[in-house]
């Protein structure tokens, strides 16, 4: 078995290995210890499994929320600062230039682009722009709204890290009953492992 199948690889295996030892109840004097040990093994590969789905879900979803936010920010940041310098007449002022980082707001992290939104957002506090009215809403729901877009991505990432490591130690949990499992067959058997196990054990 690889170090680790996939979710559905390991629950189709499982699956199949239950039903080969339920086969031989008359046959195995341990097949009750091993059922014991695998219908939990089981069960959590599938919670493990609905878990990890359900986490890549929340987190991709997050990601779109995010994503729409950043491009909402992006936006009325190119709009209000356009603004500044048509005020000034010039994108060199040092009062323009102090609200930006040049090139690097093109390639900028959803988080440099809240820090860009929020220079704006404290320059139109503290001025007198005639247009600082009419932005100041704008910029507040945008940075409040990317504030909980961040925070929530970040949080389903996360929780979609923990799943993938949940998911990972319920296979191994499962590649130990399944190693155990071939000992006792082979014990009991000998290593010619009979039909039932044969394809489970390769």
């Amino acid at each position: 078995m690889p170090a680790f199948l996939s979710p559905s690889d390991a629950l189709s295996e499982s699956k199949r290995l239950i039903a080969a030892l339920e086969r031989r109840r008359d046959d195995l004097p341990f097949v009750e210890d091993m059922l014991a040990i695998h219908h939990p093994t089981h069960c959590e590969l599938e919670n493990s499994r609905q878990r990890s789905e359900q986490a890549v879900e929340a987190w991709r979803d997050a990601l779109a929320r995010r994503w729409d936010c950043e491009i909402a920010g992006r936006r009325l940041y190119k709009h209000i600062f356009r603004q500044f310098v048509e005020h000034y007449g010039s994108a060199t002022v040092p009062e323009v230039q102090m609200l930006s980082r040049g090139e690097a707001e093109a390639d900028s992290t959803p988080s440099e682009l809240l820090r860009d939104l929020r220079r704006l957002q404290a320059a139109l506090t503290a001025s007198a722009m005639p247009f600082a009215n009419d932005r100041q809403p704008e910029i507040d729901q945008v940075c409040g709204l990317l504030t909980v877009a961040i925070a929530d991505a970040d949080d389903c990432e996360a929780q979609r890290r923990i799943a993938v490591l949940d998911r990972r130690m319920a296979q191994e949990a499962y590649r130990r009953a399944r190693a155990t499992t071939r000992r006792r067959l082979a014990e009991h058997y000998g290593e010619q492992i009979i039909s039932d196990f044969a394809e489970l054990f390769d």
